[in-house]
C-alpha cells in the first residue's frame, strides 16, 4: 500500500517526463512504419489496377453489345 502512495505521489508531482529511443529502436521503428506504407501504397494501386481492368471490360462489353 505504502509503494502505491508513493509511486502515485512521484507520478503525480513530477514535472516533466523525458522519453528517449535508442538508434537501434528508432531504426526499427522507422523500419516498420515504412514497410507499412509501403505495404499500404502496393496494395492501393493493385487495386486500382483491378478496378480499371474491370470497367475497361464492362466498358468494352457494353460497346461490343450496342454495336449489335
Amino acid at each position: 500500500m505504502i509503494c502505491l502512495l508513493f509511486a502515485y505521489l512521484l507520478l503525480a508531482f513530477s514535472s516533466a517526463i523525458i522519453l528517449y529511443i535508442d538508434p537501434g529502436t528508432g531504426s526499427l521503428i522507422f523500419q516498420i512504419l515504412s514497410a507499412i506504407a509501403i505495404a499500404i501504397l502496393f496494395y492501393f494501386s493493385r487495386l486500382k489496377n483491378a478496378l480499371v481492368k474491370l470497367f475497361k471490360k464492362t466498358l468494352n462489353f457494353l460497346s461490343r453489345k450496342n454495336e449489335t
